[in-house]
């Protein structure tokens, strides 16, 4: 039965379509109209075709309802194929467009995405480029500053007018003769009024006497001015390099006295080091030099020293509270960490004044350790 009730439903519709083409044609367009309405409302889409398309259906519906009169079914057929075709080429050319104003929406967001991707290149570039100019900036900078430094070394405020030993020079600065202690060094002692002439001391003496006599150096005087002789401390600069330099390069001085200007100390290390390395001058006796320590030079100790008497071995005893024990390792002023009433102590426990087996007391004035004072 349901087989038979189909095929007369396609009788019937084609026995429509056969006799109002033109009123099918346009209830098909208006249905398909109605459906895309409805999809592009789901969708929430702004497309005209469905409105073009209800508005041909129902155009072509009119047409197919109102009478032609002498027109036959062959001008009927024919006003169809001209209307599907219309409408064919209308829809045609409304997806032609749509499909135009997608691709051109889409080169722009590519050519949006492209300068934005040209702009961040550009400022990487440009923060490379500011980057990398500012680094020139600072090594031509520095460079100059370097080279200022060297130049204003080179310059000269002095001349050496005598070389009285390997660490003291005498010069004509600002009209006035001055004696110039060199600062951080000690050289072996050549005309200590009681101390021998030292291992290396003449050679010393004779190289800063071949090297600085008559010359015209630059004096640069250190943070404290002057020492208890009223000598002018200094770093005393020649060819752009301290005499100091020269002296520690070959072994002829070693780093002492450190409360002072300390400028120029890693400096001075660096080259002693050299010279220690190699086994130089006052570095090729065992013992003899003792870099940073002010007890000076210890060729002498090589000698046998008789036995203490007792009466500095009762002061051992009835001295508890010194800081070291005056009969035990080797001092220097620099233990004591500031406390000159503590060297003191420690220096005449030891046998002080009339015997100094620490070297506490070089100017033999009877007081230890006068930079701590």
């Amino acid at each position: 039965m349901s087989v038979f009730l189909g095929i007369v439903v396609i009788i019937i519709a084609l026995s429509l379509i056969i006799s109002f083409p033109l009123v099918m044609l346009g209830i098909s367009l208006f249905c398909w109209g109605i459906y895309e309405l409805n999809k592009n409302l789901e969708l929430k889409a702004k497309s005209k075709v469905p409105g073009i398309i209800i508005s041909i259906g129902l155009a072509l519906f009119i047409v197919g309802v109102i009478p032609t009169g002498s027109s036959d079914s062959a001008s009927n057929n024919e006003e169809v194929d001209s209307s599907q075709q219309t409408s064919e080429e209308t829809i045609e050319q409304v997806e032609n467009e749509e499909t135009s104003a997608d691709t051109s929406e889409q080169k722009e967001e590519e050519n949006d995405k492209s300068e934005e991707e040209a702009k961040d290149i550009e400022q990487t570039s440009s923060k490379e480029e500011e980057k990398e100019a500012k680094k020139e900036a600072e090594e031509k900078a520095k460079k100059e500053k370097e080279a200022e430094e060297k130049q204003q070394k080179k310059k000269t405020n002095a001349t050496v007018t005598r070389v009285i030993d390997g660490d003291t020079l005498e010069v004509r600065m600002n009209g006035k003769t001055e004696d110039v202690r060199l600062l951080l060094v000690d050289t072996p002692e050549t005309v200590h009024p009681n101390e021998p002439v030292q291992p290396f001391g003449p050679e010393a003496t004779k190289f800063v006497k071949d090297t600085l006599s008559g010359k015209d150096v630059r004096v640069k005087i250190g943070k404290e001015k002057r020492d208890k002789y009223d000598r002018l401390l200094a770093y005393v600069f020649i060819n752009g390099e301290t005499i100091q330099e020269k002296l520690l390069r070959k072994g002829l001085a070693r780093t002492a006295y450190l409360y002072n200007d300390l400028t120029m100390l890693d400096q001075f290390h660096k080259v002693q080091q050299s010279a220690i390395n190699a086994g130089k001058g006052v570095w090729s006796i065992e013992g003899y030099a003792h870099k940073d320590h002010d007890h000076g030079y210890h060729y002498e100790e090589e000698k046998e020293e008789p036995e203490p008497e007792p009466e500095p071995k009762k002061k051992e005893s009835s001295n508890s509270n010194l800081m070291f024990d005056p009969f035990g390792p080797d001092r220097n002023c620099g233990d004591f960490n500031g406390d000159h009433a503590a060297a003191q102590a420690f220096f005449e426990a030891a046998g002080g004044p009339e015997n100094d087996p620490h070297d506490l007391n070089r100017d033999s004035d009877g007081i230890a350790c006068d930079s701590l004072q």
